[in-house]
C-alpha cells in the first residue's frame, strides 16, 4: 500500500511539473502574495514575485501595538521551532538566516530573521506580516492559527543577538 501511494504521489507530482499553471514574466501584484507552498510547486511565479523586495513591506501602524499573548516560556518556543521546521524552514533555512533549500535553489531572495531590521520589528508587526504575507512571502493567517502564528513570533525572537 505504501508502495502505491509513493508512486501515487510520484504521479501527481510529474503531471503537476508537465501541465501546472503556466507562468509568464509578466508584472505580479505584490500585495497579493504567492499561496503557501507555491515556491515548490512554481518557482518562476515564486521568482517574479521575488521583485517585490525592492519595495519597503511594512505593516500598519496599528499592528505595532499587537502584543504576543502567549509567554516566550521554553514550550511556546518548542511548538514554534516544530511550526518553523515545517512551514519556514525551506525558505528561511534552520538558522533562519534566508538560506534555506528552496530560495538557494530558486534564486529566491529571503529574510534573514535574524537581522537587526526584523527583531527591531515589534512582535504585532511580525504577527501582521505572518497573516498577510508580501510578495513571495506566503499569508499564513488562514492556514496557521493566531497561537501557531505567536509561537512562531517566540521562536523567531529566540534568535535575537545580544546588543
Amino acid at each position: 500500500m505504501a508502495r502505491l501511494l509513493d508512486c501515487l504521489l510520484i504521479a501527481g507530482a510529474v503531471v503537476w511539473v508537465a501541465f501546472g499553471p503556466q507562468v509568464s514574466d509578466a508584472a505580479v501584484d505584490c500585495g497579493k502574495p504567492v499561496a503557501p507552498c507555491t515556491a515548490c510547486h512554481s518557482p518562476t511565479l515564486t521568482q517574479n514575485y521575488s521583485n517585490c523586495t525592492a519595495e519597503p513591506w511594512t505593516a500598519p501602524p496599528e499592528a505595532k501595538d499587537l502584543h504576543n499573548p502567549l509567554p516566550a516560556s521554553p514550550k511556546v518556543i518548542a511548538e514554534g521551532k516544530a511550526n518553523f521546521g515545517v512551514f519556514c524552514e525551506g525558505c528561511h533555512g534552520q538558522r533562519a538566516d534566508g538560506s534555506g533549500p528552496i530560495a538557494m535553489k530558486f534564486s529566491i531572495p529571503v529574510a534573514d530573521l535574524t537581522a537587526p531590521q526584523v527583531q527591531q520589528q515589534s512582535d504585532g508587526e511580525l504577527f501582521w506580516k505572518l497573516s498577510h504575507g508580501y510578495g513571495a512571502m506566503p499569508m499564513w493567517g488562514d492556514a496557521l492559527s493566531d497561537d501557531d502564528r505567536w509561537q512562531l513570533i517566540a521562536f523567531i525572537r529566540s534568535f535575537k543577538k545580544s546588543q
